[in-house]
């Protein structure tokens, strides 16, 4: 339906002529024509200006045109070289479109927690921190707020119902709140939050277990750091989990792919497609 509405749009904007051969052209460089249906069967979905779309097609085609013109005069189209070249880029992308195929219908995706540890045990020495990460709790309260003291007792507490009555108390009164202190976080990421200067706040941040309020003309913040990890130390395993999941996943799409070509390499070996002389 959008598109339609596209296509009407396009129509309205740069058709004025007669006959329906003439309507669905909107430019044309020699005796090349662009037309409607060209520009539609490229144009994303999600394209919220159609016609600034169509003006900006009209002229990267147009510009294409000119330099492409310009080309074939000094260059042989039938050259050997970009012939092959033209010939290895299209084997290369119906390979590249044939392997995507494979993967989306056939590869698993799943990479076990075993290989993922496994891995991280092996490769340690490259999971090394180059920033300092943290463990914490940040909650943010109008200098005003009620329940500011019961939020000073609640911010520390690991037992389950407490923590999920901090949680109401800060869905109702916290300006901004961070509770999830099962993630190891960038200390920057809570340092930039505080009214304090970094310098100051880096210190604050490797004091496990320890509550610090902090206040300014507006707010009052209240921290709690649970642990801490500094620069140069090795780097805890849920903090790198998912990336050594991304790593190992895409090993294992590369062995899914060479194992099919080799398959297929010795089928064709097999049925006597393949011959060395």
């Amino acid at each position: 339906m959008k598109k339609y509405l596209s296509y009407l749009l396009i129509f309205s904007v740069f058709i004025s002529c007669d006959t329906e051969k003439e309507e669905s052209k909107l430019s044309s460089y020699k005796e090349d024509y662009l037309t409607i249906e060209m520009v539609m069967l490229d144009m994303p979905d999600n394209v919220s200006d159609s016609a600034s779309y169509v003006s900006d097609y009209i002229n990267k085609w147009l510009r294409n045109n000119v330099i492409v013109n310009k080309a074939k005069l000094y260059i042989d189209e039938n050259e050997e070289s970009l012939v092959e070249s033209v010939e290895q880029y299209k084997n290369n992308l119906l390979v590249y479109k044939y392997q995507k195929e494979l993967i989306d219908n056939q590869f698993d995706t799943t990479v076990s927690k075993s290989d993922i540890q496994s891995y991280y045990d092996e490769y340690i020495t490259d999971f090394v921190l180059h920033k300092d990460i943290v463990k914490a709790r940040l909650i943010v309260l109008d200098k005003d707020a009620l329940k500011k003291e019961e939020v000073e007792i609640l911010i520390s507490t690991d037992d389950n119902v407490s923590l999920n009555e901090l949680m109401d108390i800060c869905e109702m009164y916290a300006v901004n709140y961070f509770l999830n202190d099962s993630a190891w976080v960038y200390s920057s990421e809570f340092s930039q939050k505080l009214p304090i200067t970094v310098k100051e706040s880096n210190k604050i941040l490797i004091r496990n277990n320890k509550t610090h309020v902090f206040t300014d003309d507006n707010f009052i913040y209240l921290l709690y750091v649970m642990n801490h990890q500094i620069k140069g130390s090795k780097s805890p395993l849920t903090f790198v989990f998912n990336n050594i999941r991304l790593l190992l996943q895409n090993k294992n799409k590369i062995k899914f792919t060479n194992d099919i070509e080799d398959k297929l390499y010795q089928e064709a070996i097999s049925s006597g497609d393949i011959k060395i002389y």
